[in-house]
């Protein structure tokens, strides 16, 4: 499934304003918000004040890319937010975040799903 980037200052602030879903493990933060197609925005923020090393924030780049790639995300806008510094980078570390974000990201689906 294809990821379209976010574009715009004004479509990050509509999803940081609309405070519809968050989620966090460790150093990173994603929000959600419900968009009217059925496609998948993402928007990363990984600046180089918390990672460092560029092949470092490609890695998390790539991972949050994976992760936005879900077919229960068609039709949201995603932030993918680093918003702590990663001062040792541990890539089996890493990955054990995103997978906690993926589970929550699917519990919170699945729960939405129900209620409609």
């Amino acid at each position: 499934m294809k990821v379209n980037s976010l574009k715009g200052n004004a479509s990050y602030d509509s999803i940081f304003k609309s405070k519809e879903h968050q989620l966090s493990s460790g150093p990173f933060k994603i929000f959600l918000k419900k968009n009217e197609s059925d496609k998948v925005f993402l928007g990363l923020i990984v600046p180089k004040k918390k990672i460092l090393l560029a092949t470092n924030r490609n890695f998390i780049k790539r991972r949050a890319r994976e992760l936005a790639r879900d077919k229960s995300l068609e039709g949201f806008n995603i932030i993918f937010l680093v918003t702590n510094k990663i001062k040792i980078f541990d890539k089996s570390e890493i990955k054990n975040h995103i997978k906690k974000l993926k589970r929550k990201l699917e519990s919170l689906l699945s729960h939405e799903k129900s209620d409609q």
